[in-house]
């Protein structure tokens, strides 16, 4: 990912909690209701291109009011247990399967944080995966990413929220 400035927080400001909130509880609830997991938020980052990617991650743009993405990262033991979960059966390996559901948790993540992040007219746009171990994902320079890392009963996840123009 490209920032600025790398920078790890164990201590965040108002105005940062306030931003990640949505994020967390989204994150808890949908993997929650849909899943019937429980996920616990284990640190941020801010700003750490140095932070290690899963193996699958699923990617919604923000568009309108905030300019950004959002970015859930999951190793591929958490991908295949949640499609497994989503569809009956378990898969063997990363298939088209496990893939439309780590999509489809990007964008239910993304879709409802947006909604409860208070500031209208924000778009969430379709969700596109990426596989592979070692991927990247790079966002806009001078975007500022808070990177929410999750324990989950099936292995560790990362949502990351990068936004243009947003001072916090």
């Amino acid at each position: 990912m490209s920032t600025s400035t790398q920078e790890k927080r164990t201590e965040l400001s108002d105005s940062q909690k306030k931003f990640i909130a949505p994020f967390v509880k989204m994150t808890k609830d949908v993997f929650s209701m849909m899943l019937g997991w429980q996920v616990d938020l284990i640190g941020v980052l801010t700003n750490d291109s140095s932070a290690s990617r899963h193996d699958c991650s699923g990617i919604v743009g923000l568009s309108g009011a905030i300019r950004g993405s959002v970015v859930i990262s999951v190793d591929q033991e958490v991908a295949i247990s949640a499609a497994g979960s989503f569809i009956g059966e378990r898969p063997d390996s990363i298939n088209s399967d496990v893939i439309d559901t780590v999509g489809e948790l990007a964008n239910m993540i993304g879709g409802a944080s947006k909604d409860k992040m208070g500031i209208s007219g924000i778009s969430v746009g379709l969700p596109t995966v990426v596989t592979g171990k070692d991927h990247r994902v790079s966002f806009e320079p001078g975007a500022h990413v808070e990177m929410l890392q999750f324990s989950s009963p099936h292995g560790p996840l990362t949502v990351e929220i990068a936004v243009v123009g947003l001072v916090l």
